[in-house]
């Protein structure tokens, strides 16, 4: 870094943003997107309104570089600069609705000073990922009126911060007359203007940009393991690379949309290298990458082409990933395997179709038997599914021999770990299934029923159904004591069944003699054999229940004859 890599000085966001400036202010290329939740968004305004704030708002440093006379690039410090342009368009909106001609001119005067200027020049331009829905629906002076969506996560978390100031400044003046209100927007955009303050860090390259957002972030800054990963790739790139760089990560994120692209990059990490335990993933990725010589656009070009293989995953694409498809919906929708996904990207990369399809019907056996239906510990079951995807990352491409022998290892591995037939018997009576998983569970047990007496599934127009009732109504099933005892058991897997949508709007919450007429008159088997065996609904009866739906769930996951998962 040389010797005058950066000065520091206090501007106020008026001085930043004001359109008076000769410089306007840019997010370079390499910056990622709108990134504050809610939670950021919250304290922000808490933050500003707090009664007993100083006069001058400290809001941080953010890092420039002067590229030009009229251009600043914001290296770091959008998230404050965008949230703050968004208030300001809140401010402008509000002000309009007020609907008087003091309102309109105060809202023209926001509009031009802060947002755009009088020849159209955004006082503020965002990333090329957001550039253009900023533009349309916080900058645009008919913004309000703009019906366009938001396609990626950084787009949503805008929306999302400008319906939650929006909300925020109506409430504020939902007591005020018209004049009082405009007085106090007024009084919120002179605070904006000339009293939140920031450091401003002025660099004198890119070079020591990067090294300056790196240690930024050593010093607490928090930054993302995308925005550390990418920073870092653009600071090691040849500059006549990094438009290229810049091009392959954009078409990852946009592929990515709304999704989390740090969880990916850790499965990713995962799937290749194994678990992480206490070192870092930015460390992890940083010195794997210094390691192997590798270019930062061969990097990102490789994580790109595995990103298409994690969306097909996530996406449960029949197109791209055929017969499993199913059975990764069941694993990351049915009972939300998220530590199965580094296996199965390893997997997907390594074997045919027809062998990726069998592990991922094992692979949902062992998650149902292991978390799902004994409840073992979690962090036990990804060392083991971690440490089986890296094995399978390690076999060679063309060695056809050793993908079959590792196709039978993996099948072995998993029923060695799984809970046996003895362990499920002994868990099925006190059985209390996971709410995100209950309803494939009781479907899958509803289709084998089905499936032996009809040749045919339970059908997806019907619901999971609550015999005992989440919510009973005050004096009913034995009133308060009769409540008490039943209320442990409402996800115990012996009160559950699946329903017609019909008959499971009508129950409801009635108690079990109306219940029970209707389970007799339904088309699934399920219901129907609870409503013949059953005269009461109480703790015995579930589990004895719980009992009999003991041999099923060995039957149906099971590493023999997975056909049912």
């Amino acid at each position: 870094m040389s010797e005058n890599a950066f000065n520091s000085r206090s501007k106020t966001i008026g001085e930043l943003l004001s359109s008076n400036q000769q410089s306007r202010i840019v997010v370079p290329t390499f910056q990622r997107g709108y990134s504050w939740e809610i939670k950021h968004v919250k304290t922000f305004w808490t933050d500003i309104n707090d009664p007993n704030r100083s006069p001058k708002y400290f809001l941080g440093p953010i890092v420039i570089l002067n590229k030009s006379d009229t251009v600043t690039e914001l290296l770091d410090g959008q998230q404050r600069l965008a949230t703050a342009t968004i208030l300001f368009s809140v401010l402008r909106d509000v002000g309009r609705e007020l609907g008087f001609v003091d309102a309109n001119n105060f809202a023209a005067y926001v509009q031009r000073d802060f947002i755009i200027g009088e020849e159209g020049q955004r006082c503020l331009q965002m990333g090329e990922l957001d550039d253009s829905y900023f533009s349309e629906c916080v900058q645009a002076d008919n913004a309000p009126t703009s019906k366009r969506s938001p396609k990626l996560r950084s787009q949503r978390h805008i929306s999302q911060a400008r319906q939650f100031l929006l909300q925020s400044v109506r409430t504020a003046i939902s007591t005020k007359d018209k004049f009082e209100s405009l007085k106090y927007l007024k009084t919120l955009k002179n605070f904006l203007r000339s009293d939140l303050v920031l450091a401003c860090i002025t660099v004198d390259s890119d070079g020591d940009a990067f090294q300056i957002f790196e240690t930024l972030n050593d010093r607490g800054l928090r930054l993302s393991v995308p925005d550390l990963l990418l920073n870092y790739l653009m600071r090691v790139c040849p500059q006549q690379d990094r438009p290229q760089l810049r091009k392959v990560w954009n078409e990852m994120v946009m592929l990515m949309g709304r999704r989390d692209i740090s969880r990916f990059l850790r499965h990713l990490w995962v799937s290749r290298y194994g678990d992480l335990k206490t070192e870092s993933l930015f460390s992890a990725l940083k010195s794997e990458i210094s390691k192997q010589s590798i270019s930062s656009v061969d990097f990102v070009q490789a994580c790109a082409t595995e990103c298409q293989n994690y969306m097909a995953l996530l996406t449960f694409s029949e197109e791209q990933i055929g017969s499993a498809a199913p059975y990764v919906r069941s694993l990351i929708q049915g009972i939300d395997a998220q530590s199965s996904l580094p296996m199965l990207l390893s997997a997907y990369t390594k074997f045919t179709p027809a062998d990726f399809t069998n592990i991922t019907k094992w692979l949902l056996v062992f998650v149902t038997r292991w978390s799902v239906l004994l409840g073992l510990e979690s962090s036990e079951l990804e060392t083991q599914l971690f440490a089986l995807a890296r094995s399978i990352r390690n076999i060679s491409d063309k060695d056809e021999k050793a993908k079959q022998s590792k196709v039978k290892e993996v099948k072995e591995t998993l029923r060695k770990l799984s809970p046996d037939h003895k362990q499920i018997d002994a868990a099925a009576e006190r059985l209390i299934l996971p709410p995100e998983s209950a309803a494939y569970v009781i479907r899958k047990l509803s289709d084998a029923m089905e499936s032996k007496t009809k040749e045919k599934g339970t059908g997806h127009e019907s619901n999971l159904e609550h015999i005992y009732p989440q919510n009973p109504d005050e004096g009913t099933w034995g009133g308060e004591s009769g409540q008490a005892a039943l209320e442990p058991y409402t996800w115990h897997i012996g009160n559950l069944t699946m329903l017609g949508e019909r008959l499971n709007t009508k129950v409801k919450n009635e108690e079990y003699p109306v219940k029970r007429a209707k389970y007799a008159s339904s088309e699934l088997v399920m219901a129907q054999s609870i409503a013949k065996k059953y005269a009461v609904w109480d703790r015995s009866t579930i589990e004895d229940r719980a009992k009999t739906l003991a041999p099923w769930l060995k039957q149906i996951w099971n590493f023999d004859n997975p056909s049912q998962v």
